[in-house]
């Protein structure tokens, strides 16, 4: 099986050492770590996660560059350069790009694509794993409703992508090229027509994914799936050796089913950087100060990771529980395993 592709499940079972210093001292670096460059955004997404938390910061030129390479040095494995804004309207984004390849980190980031033009491309592509567009709908009427902006962002966006498939294949780069749409009652009528363009385009994977509400959003959706089953296979049908489609029916399922594991064990492995500089456990904190491990323009990395505050804020997430998360978060699958580990059987012997 292609790794790479193991989208709704995780691969912490690939990090032994980190998990392991995670049983026995109870922490550890994260392997992975979300950072926000800016939180402004040029749409406005009727779904988006992070609705209540934008505004019109841009994180620190030099703090960014240093964390990054302390976080190298640290071990951090990868980076995803996303969060409640658009990560390319920061003046400096292709350097931050460059620089975490360069600090050894793997880099990845999302983008809605409407400012990510070839020269931002030709900048970002020879150092990034994968990079992600946001496209929520097959028609520009539609796709306007969706992201709430200009339906010339449509064809502008299908430009921008089809330019990085371009430089990409014209100079053998090994990043991924994906699109992802969230599956809505909205855009679902047009779901199959965005994965023939994509395909069209020489889009490496084509994702589906649910909506998930985060309990702090401004939007509320309430979706059954169940619904757009039909739309599976009609998908699966585009997918060959060159062109992926993961309709992401395994989320779906999970965010229907709830948690099996009763606190986040998850969060050693993970944080998020924001644009104001703060470190935070994950999404539901996002942005939230009580919840705050400390801020990049105060502290170090390293020194806020192993600080005092940080582990009273996971003391006080521990007491909290799991009950108010969001369901089929991006840690719920890393929990479920971390949390078999935490309660061995007593056949587990017998291998």
């Amino acid at each position: 099986m292609d790794t790479k592709r193991k989208i709704d499940d995780h691969k912490l079972i690939y990090h032994p050492k980190r998990v392991s210093q995670w049983l026995e001292k109870g922490d550890c670096y994260p392997v992975y770590v979300e950072i926000e460059p800016t939180n402004r955004c040029n749409h406005n997404c009727i779904f988006c996660g992070l609705d209540w938390a934008r505004g019109r910061i841009d994180i620190d030129t030099k703090i960014m560059l240093d964390t990054l390479g302390q976080m190298g040095k640290l071990g951090v494995k990868s980076v995803c350069f996303a969060g409640a804004g658009e990560p390319t309207l920061h003046k400096d984004f292709p350097l931050f790009v460059k620089h975490a390849k360069e600090s050894g980190i793997d880099v990845s980031f999302s983008t809605n694509g409407a400012f990510f033009d070839p020269e931002k491309a030709k900048a970002t592509l020879p150092y990034a794993s994968w990079i992600r567009f946001s496209f929520n709908a097959g028609t520009p009427e539609t796709y306007s409703k969706i992201h709430r902006c200009s339906e010339k962002d449509f064809d502008k966006v299908i430009s921008n992508i089809t330019a990085a498939v371009e430089i990409k294949r014209k100079n053998n780069y090994l990043v991924d090229l994906e699109v992802q749409i969230v599956l809505m009652p909205e855009n679902a009528d047009t779901v199959l027509q965005l994965g023939e363009i994509c395909k069209k385009i020489g889009v490496d994977l084509f994702l589906v994914k649910p909506y998930s509400r985060n309990p702090n959003s401004i939007n509320k959706h309430d979706i059954d799936y169940k619904k757009f089953q039909g739309l599976k296979e009609g998908l699966e049908k585009l997918s060959d050796k060159d062109f992926t489609v993961v309709y992401r029916e395994a989320r779906m399922d999970r965010i229907e089913t709830g948690k099996d594991y009763p606190v986040c064990h998850g969060l050693p492995f993970f944080a998020i950087i924001t644009a104001a500089g703060n470190i935070s456990p994950c999404n539901f904190y996002f942005n939230k100060e009580e919840f705050s491990y400390g801020n990049l323009n105060e502290n170090s990395f390293e020194e806020i990771w192993t600080g005092k505050k940080r582990k009273q804020v996971l003391d006080k997430i521990k007491n909290l529980g799991v009950n108010c998360c969001e369901t089929g978060c991006r840690l719920d699958k890393i929990n479920s395993y971390l949390n078999r580990l935490k309660n061995l059987s007593s056949n587990d012997n017998f291998i």
